[in-house]
């Protein structure tokens, strides 16, 4: 397995304890690929168990940065192209991994796609009366005039999305695929209300 205590992590090449999960050593300039297989959490030293949705994201930022720091690219421009190449390919699996773990849309949908449950862009509910709702607010933030009023719907979306959140982590955590699907579609429909409104928010000013 990829995950290890980070005391037990040690370079290959001097045997050195390393910084971060990654196989990269500033010390001695050894420095290795990760596998795709590897999952986000472990990329961090993240705990994935026993709910892959809870994320500190205080955590998750201070552990991407320490990441980032030892596999820049820049910092392996004198160690030769194979090597800082190799430093390129980690520092973009890192901010893929940091996007998709800071974010609880997609967490949730690269959570769902290890489990096999993948969400396609054209993925839609069937729940006419959440669609129906989802129109009339977007048909409130259309007609709004001022701030005050375009703030009320704002307010309710936000509340939405909260409540959303909550139930895809109990979701996760009973790994409830089903409802954990149908969770993340209906806060891709919340999300898209908050983008309607910062867009008509930046007409009324």
């Amino acid at each position: 397995m990829f995950r290890r205590l980070l005391s037990t992590l040690r370079c290959t090449g001097c045997s050195r304890p390393l910084p971060t999960p990654l196989p990269a050593c500033n010390n001695c300039g050894s420095i290795s690929p990760v596998a795709p297989s590897v999952p986000f959490h472990d990329l961090f030293d993240l705990p994935s168990r026993p709910n892959p949705f809870v994320v500190d994201p205080v955590l998750l930022k201070r552990r991407f940065r320490q990441a980032q720091a030892v596999c820049h690219p820049d910092s392996w421009a004198s160690k030769g192209q194979h090597k800082q190449d190799i430093a390129q390919s980690l520092s973009t699996r890192l901010n893929e991994a940091y996007t998709s773990l800071a974010d609880p849309l997609k967490r949730a949908e690269y959570i769902l796609e290890l489990n096999g449950l993948p969400i396609s862009e054209t993925e839609q509910l069937d729940n006419i009366e959440f669609i129906s709702e989802i129109m009339q607010v977007r048909e409130s933030i259309d007609e709004a005039e001022d701030a005050e009023e375009l703030s009320k719907v704002v307010d309710e979306n936000t509340g939405k999305i909260a409540k959303t959140i909550n139930e895809l982590e109990k979701a996760v955590g009973l790994e409830e695929w089903g409802r954990v699907k149908e969770g993340a579609v209906r806060l891709k429909y919340l999300e898209g209300i908050g983008a309607a409104a910062r867009v008509k928010s930046e007409e009324i000013e």
